[in-house]
């Protein structure tokens, strides 16, 4: 009998313990709650991602390689609805759900069922955004969560609802964009949930921690099949995986109250923790609109180029571990400024923005010094030829 075979069966009677009401039990009564959700969460996503592999490569859905992509080889993309499956059991067993909660996870369910019809065949991109936004606007309704800027104001909500949707629809397809080298999306996913739950538990918000280290468990029970030491990945995410996780965090963040002395700091704090999202999406749209690549929305939401931090750290030398090395790097930088001032006052919390700042500086000048190494103009014809020079394909 193979190793491999020996290890899935171990694995596979550690989750039948795990899941027998003595073992749930147990580590409820010993106030270990998020470890059993974290094992759960973790367990279930290495156990079933073969038979993700599986069922894509016998239906054909794969991401074959292009002029705009890194991977050299068709690889099968059903690796998000593997980390679905083992997020929504741990929450299951863990047994509860706050109104918000049940809100997010539906509207999540409905972002990863789009994103596996996307994968399956290709949908217009601004077709997706519209019903992004329907989604996120059901979500908002439907679990009263949104972003609260003003309070006591008659106005405030016309201000906070479309605030709270740009977030949301922002960072599903910012971390979608980002999905772009083996382990990028899922690392930064893991770095970004771990401080959520993190600050959640300081702040008194348990359950939305134990949402936090499911999604958290989740992704690293993925993340052996997608980034493999001196190998190429076995699953990818897909757009189901990337928009889900990208939904559903931005969608916890809205849920929080990640301070509990200062208004500011409770706003500030997710912004931190989803600093090198928000400002790769932010630079690479104005940077798009300047260059002329694109001259309004429709045209930003179709627009494709190898012009992301992770592409432009390539062009620099970076190997593709280095390059998600550094980046979760930064994202870990920044999610440590944000457990910094969250009991801070507002002078406080002011500095260590400043240092975030610093770092958002270095990230700038990461993406210029890319941007000299980038073919002139971002002509897709010249990435073309360098991904076929790469490989040593034929031109076309």
């Amino acid at each position: 009998m193979r190793l491999s075979t020996v290890w899935r069966i171990f694995i596979g009677l550690l989750l039948v313990l795990l899941s027998t009401p003595w073992a749930r039990g147990f580590y409820f009564d010993a106030g270990l709650r998020w470890q059993y959700i974290f094992a759960l969460a973790f367990l279930t996503a290495y156990f079933i991602m073969p038979a993700c592999i599986w069922i894509a490569s016998r239906l054909g859905i794969l991401d074959r390689p292009d002029w705009r992509k890194i991977h050299e080889r068709p690889t099968p993309l059903l690796g998000g609805l593997g980390i679905y499956a083992a997020f929504c059991s741990a929450l299951l067993m863990n047994g509860v759900f706050l109104q918000g909660m049940k809100a997010l996870l539906a509207g999540a369910t409905m972002i990863l069922v789009m994103g596996l019809l996307d994968d399956v065949r290709p949908i217009p991109a601004p077709l997706k955004f519209v019903v992004q936004i329907l989604i996120t606007l059901y979500v908002v309704i439907w679990g009263d969560i949104h972003l609260t800027f003003f309070y006591n104001r008659t106005w405030a909500p016309f201000f906070n609802l479309p605030v709270t949707v740009i977030w949301i629809v922002g960072l599903t397809n910012a971390l979608n964009f980002f999905d772009g080298v083996d382990g990028l999306a899922a690392s930064i996913s893991t770095v970004c949930g771990l401080f959520l739950g993190l600050i959640a538990f300081k702040t008194h918000q348990p359950a939305l921690g134990w949402f936090a280290v499911a999604l958290v468990g989740s992704c690293l029970g993925f993340f052996p099949y997608n980034f493999r030491i001196g190998e190429s990945a076995l699953l990818f995410l897909g757009d189901a995986g990337s928009t889900f996780l990208g939904f559903t965090l931005a969608g916890l963040a809205v849920m929080g109250r990640w301070s509990n002395t200062s208004h500011f700091v409770s706003l500030s704090a997710p912004i931190l923790i989803f600093g090198v999202l928000i400002f790769d999406m932010i630079y690479v749209n104005l940077s798009r609109i300047r260059n002329g690549q694109a001259k309004g929305l429709l045209e930003l939401l179709s627009c494709v180029n190898k012009d992301h931090l992770h592409h432009r750290l390539i062009f620099m030398g970076f190997a593709k571990k280095e390059t998600v090395f550094i980046i979760s790097t930064l994202s870990v930088c920044l999610g440590v400024s944000a457990l910094i001032i969250m009991d801070q006052q507002f002078i406080q919390a002011v500095l260590g923005l400043f240092q975030a700042v610093i770092i958002i500086g270095l990230i700038v000048a990461l993406m210029l010094k890319g941007r000299d190494r980038t073919p002139p103009g971002g002509d897709r014809r010249a990435l073309k030829r360098r991904h076929e020079d790469r490989l040593d394909l034929p031109a076309s």
